[in-house]
């Protein structure tokens, strides 16, 4: 019988955002075992920051720094969750690439003072382990809400699905690009995109923003999912998209082939012919579809909340015991 863990879960931000997704769907599960969150950090034996971008208008705007400091300089221990986005070694894969530096700087300052790091993938692992050393840096996957999983089914109204934020990184110019070659139906969900897929795209659905309810029943309705990213620290839409049963056409770098693995398309983010090939291949053939989304469901269920939460435990017991 191992004694609870009071945990205070931490952000920068007040709300939206990726490490509030990851915050979201990790607490409930780790509050099945034996940990129980706090609402206060002094009453907490472990902080638990998902911090993601360390310096955005968003952070200045809701200013949880002097928290942080006094964080640092207490003795409770600091566990961080985090991607690697500015240790990629690449400023125009971020929103503001003049401030890579500085939030380079900044987060291996915080990274060096915490008590351990989690890395959401071993992609993002292996390029913290270049700059912070000091840190343990154990590996907690992602898992996908059960909401998501579904056996393969074939739609009545075949379209390609992409679902994310108009971003540097997300690579849009090869979304609007292969969208406009595609005679097939396609749906843009995410912000950004009425502004910036063109008139002429008359092929193309730009719904902006989807509740999770609605994302779930477009993953299970396309029949292929199109991700070209150029970063992922985990690679969340795509995983969603395998839970759902859905063929993918997807990016070969960072982490997204240790979450795809061979049950979905890895093509280089780059090659925008063979992007158009295999969407249409994978339109074209129902049966390799089928195999394919099969397979991405199955290893799909290899990545759970419950597992999350098991090991991310381990990591503040660790921490409590260091």
């Amino acid at each position: 019988m191992t004694d609870p863990i009071r945990v205070h879960f931490f952000t920068l931000t007040a709300a939206g955002g990726s490490e509030h997704m990851y915050m979201g769907e990790l607490a409930p599960a780790l509050g099945e075992r034996d940990v129980i969150a706090v609402d206060d950090w002094r009453d907490a034996d472990v902080v638990h920051l998902f911090e993601v971008n360390f310096l955005t208008g968003e952070t200045i705007r809701q200013f949880e720094f002097p928290k942080l400091i006094r964080i640092i300089r207490s003795e409770t221990p600091l566990v961080i969750s985090t991607d690697d986005l500015y240790f990629s070694g690449d400023p125009s894969l971020t929103v503001r690439p003049r401030l890579y530096q500085l939030n380079h700087y900044l987060q291996r300052w915080l990274f060096e003072r915490a008590d351990a790091l989690i890395a959401i993938s071993e992609s993002v692992r292996s390029r913290l382990e270049r700059h912070v050393d000091a840190t343990p840096i154990p590996v907690v996957h992602h898992g996908v809400d059960d909401t998501y999983r579904s056996p393969y089914t074939e739609s009545d109204d075949p379209f390609v699905l992409h679902v994310s934020l108009a971003a540097p990184r997300k690579n849009p110019e090869a979304v609007i690009e292969v969208a406009q070659r595609l005679d097939a139906r396609m749906v843009v969900a995410g912000g950004g995109w009425n502004e910036r897929i063109p008139a002429t795209a008359t092929n193309v659905e730009t719904p902006g923003f989807v509740p999770e309810s609605d994302l779930v029943d477009l993953y299970h309705a396309a029949d292929v999912f199109y991700f070209p990213t150029r970063h992922e620290g985990f690679g969340l839409p795509v995983l969603e998209a395998m839970a759902a049963g859905t063929a993918i056409v997807t990016s070969d770098v960072y982490s997204v082939p240790e979450v795809a693995g061979d049950a979905a398309v890895l093509c280089d983010p780059t090659d925008l012919d063979t992007h158009v090939t295999e969407i249409e291949r994978l339109l074209d053939d129902e049966p390799a579809r089928r195999t394919l989304a099969t397979e991405a469901r199955e290893r799909a269920q290899t990545f759970t909340w419950e597992q999350s939460a098991k090991e991310t435990e381990a990591v503040y017991r660790a921490a409590i015991d260091d």
